[in-house]
């Protein structure tokens, strides 16, 4: 396998790193303002060369035809969970993408975001920064991919942007079919699978406490019967989405014994909601996250558990930047 080389903007802990790793790709080079994950980045990958903390301050000229420039800028301007100011939010880097993409030449490029991007709000946005991006000469493609069809054991959804230079490709880019799910002969991967034999981690201690006035849906992983947004995981189906803001109440709840599905049914039937402290289940632990996001037990997460916390939700599941960077090689090498 040829080696390519990459940089990851917006680099985080490390999760599309470790993606185009795995695929065969060569990170020469990251930028990422959290000194916290920057550190967890430097753990994890020693040889890879910090270049800044701002990606408003590098100059991308330094990088000129390298293979690959590959990022996820933040996502809450377009996040549901926000207040989706998209251009008009300070937040909002993918000009800046936009721009290193503009300075490097790379013979190809990878802008990873929220699938909320691709909605009908920011459809304008969009089509403006694809457009800047096929005047620079690149043939622009855009998805949004199922992180579960790609074995992960998780209802993720991400826009993935992709640019081949008009002169370098050799053969027709496409994205990468899905690995698992009901259009191939494996099934999705379960949350019971992926925790399976998952290393202990400091515990989640914050407490899951009977809401007072429960919000009711068909399935018990759904709707608010419990304090705070994490909400329960279904052992045998896939994770809700690992939040950023997870730690504390935010942090979804393990429940082995099924007393989910239990006081779901007695709410159905009528009955009044229950009072107190719910003690048969706990909050996921930073590496029960981490399994659930794809990452190696071996991958380390520094800082304090909020900043862990955050840095697993923030991640791109490495196993599905891993097949699309790999397809992306493939139309290139």
């Amino acid at each position: 396998m040829t080696l390519l080389d990459a940089i990851d903007l917006f680099a985080g802990a490390g999760g599309l790193s470790l993606g185009l790793k795995d695929a065969g790709w060569n990170v020469q080079a990251a930028v990422e303002f959290d000194q916290t994950a920057l550190q967890t980045h430097e753990e994890n990958f020693p040889g890879v060369r910090h270049i800044g903390d701002d990606v408003r301050d590098v100059s991308f000229m330094q990088f000129r035809d390298i293979d690959l420039v590959a990022g996820g800028p933040p996502c809450q301007p377009f996040s549901v969970s926000g207040k989706r100011l998209g251009k008009f939010d300070v937040r909002d880097m993918v000009p800046e993408f936009v721009r290193a993409v503009g300075e490097a030449r790379p013979k190809a490029f990878v802008m990873e975001n929220v699938a909320g991007l691709a909605a009908a709000k920011f459809n304008t946005y969009l089509e403006a920064r694809i457009f800047e991006l096929y005047d620079l000469g690149y043939t622009v493609f855009s998805r949004v991919l199922t992180a579960s069809d790609y074995g992960v054991a998780q209802n993720r959804q991400r826009l993935f942007l992709v640019g081949i230079r008009s002169d370098v490709q050799k053969s027709i880019f496409s994205y990468p079919a899905a690995t698992h799910g009901p259009s191939t002969n494996v099934p999705h991967l379960t949350v019971r699978e992926a925790l399976k034999g998952v290393p202990q981690d400091t515990p989640n201690n914050a407490k899951v406490v009977f809401c007072k006035n429960p919000v009711l849906r068909s399935s018990p992983y759904a709707g608010m019967m419990f304090n705070g947004k994490g909400r329960p995981l279904n052992y045998e189906g896939l994770a809700h989405t690992i939040p950023a803001s997870a730690g504390g109440n935010r942090t979804h709840i393990l429940d082995p014994l099924g007393v989910t599905k239990i006081y779901h049914a007695e709410l159905l039937a009528g009955k009044k909601p229950r009072v107190g402290q719910l003690g048969e289940v706990r909050r996921l632990t930073v590496r029960e996250s981490a399994r659930l996001q794809s990452f190696p037990d071996d991958f380390k997460f520094l800082g304090r558990q909020s900043a862990r916390y955050s840095q697993v939700g923030n991640a791109v599941p490495p196993k599905l930047a891993a097949a699309v960077v790999d397809s992306i090689r493939r139309a290139i090498a």
